[in-house]
Parts: C-alpha cells; structure tokens; sequence
C-alpha cells in the first residue's frame, strides 16, 4: 500500500542523506584524531562516546525544545521554528548517529601502517594523492562499517521522526509502531520487524566479509 512504499522510500532517503552527512563531517574527524599528535586521545574519544550515555528520547526532546520559535535560545536573539521540517530530522539524525560513524574509521586509520603513508611521500607523491591512493583505501572497512551503524538505526528510527517532524513523517519504525499500539495488528508487526532483522543480519555479515576481523565493531 502506498503508506508503507512512502515509509519506505522515507527510510532509505532520510538514512542515507543522513548516513552520507555524517560521514562527510565523521571521516575528517577521525582522521584528525587519528594522525594527530593530542597526548590526552582517550579522553578526546570519551568526549565523542559521552552523548551516547545519555536517553536518547532525551536528547531527541532536547532538540525539539530548540527547534521551536520559544525556546531558551531567545535569550541570545535565536530563534528556529524547525519543527515538521526535514532538516530537524536530519540534524537530529547526525547529532544522535555521528559517533558510530567517527568511531569505525578512527579504529581502522588508528591501527594503519603509517610506514606505508611515509613511503608514499617519500615516493614523490603529495600528501593529497597519498590520501586518495593509500589512505582511503586502506580505510574502507572503517567507512562501510561506520555507513551501516549509521544507516541502520537511522533509517528504522521511529521516535526522531515522529517528535522532530511532528508526526508528518514517516519510517519504517513508525510503521512498526503503529501495527502495535494502533492498529493491534501483531503478526503484521512482526513479520515488518523480521525483514528488519534479516536485513540488519546481512549488514553484519557483509562488514565481516570487509573487514574478517570485525576490527571496526567497537
């Protein structure tokens, strides 16, 4: 039926424009991370891990308050009325799933030969093409794992869409939802919840085929 295709569609669009962001901001992240000289990384990484240890029905009710026109941001004269919007979604989305995507790359470049990287350089090649030829190749286990932790729970997320875009939104989770506390329709429900699994599954399996291992499963 056309509510669930719509779901659907809203899911892969909404998880994967998400999933992308975050990893456009998550990679030069951990590659800072990673190469950097701070003396004190391990507390950098708690700083990354701490939003995690919260609610995250809090945290997503954080972000509704500041993305109404009356909220506490008034009091430095801004003021957003986001709300029902795609890009509170999105914004919500990579604030809550960012980590997962920074932690995997960060594990796989940390754990990097950097003989291979200096050998480039000395080889003649700038510190650009040494990126593009051996940096990022060598990474893409980090970067499919990360994409799939994004992706996942992004797109079968059914309290973000529902609280940010003031239920005018959405998921496949809503759609779970709904056939449980709606509808009572328990055996759709399930069946819905099975094809997820089955799909998260395979996710596993094919970061497992990349990356045997599973390195950057934190």
């Amino acid at each position: 039926e056309p509510v669930y295709l719509n779901a659907i569609k809203n899911s892969f669009v909404y998880g994967g424009i998400s999933s992308l962001l975050c990893l456009l901001i998550g990679y030069p992240m951990a590659y800072i991370l990673a190469f950097s000289k701070i003396k004190y990384k391990g507390l950098v990484l708690v700083l990354i891990i701490l939003p995690t240890w919260s609610n995250m029905l809090l945290r997503i009710i954080a972000w509704e308050k500041l993305f109404l026109p009356n909220s506490i941001l008034n009091m430095f004269g801004i003021s957003f009325d986001l709300i029902g919007t795609p890009i509170a979604v999105i914004i919500g989305m990579i604030s809550i799933y960012l980590p997962f995507m920074i932690l995997p790359i960060y594990t796989v470049l940390e754990k990097m030969d950097k003989s291979l990287i200096e050998a480039s350089l000395d080889l003649g090649l700038t510190r650009f093409k040494t990126f593009l030829k051996v940096t990022l190749p060598l990474s893409i286990s980090g970067v499919l794992s990360g994409f799939i932790m994004t992706f996942l729970p992004a797109a079968t997320a059914f309290a973000l869409p529902t609280r940010l875009s003031g239920g005018k939104l959405q998921l496949i989770g809503n759609i779970i939802e709904i056939q449980f506390k709606n509808s009572f329709n328990y055996n759709f429900g399930s069946l819905i919840s099975l094809v997820i699994i089955i799909i998260i599954f395979g996710m596993l399996m094919i970061i497992y085929k990349v990356d045997s291992n599973v390195e950057t499963l934190l």
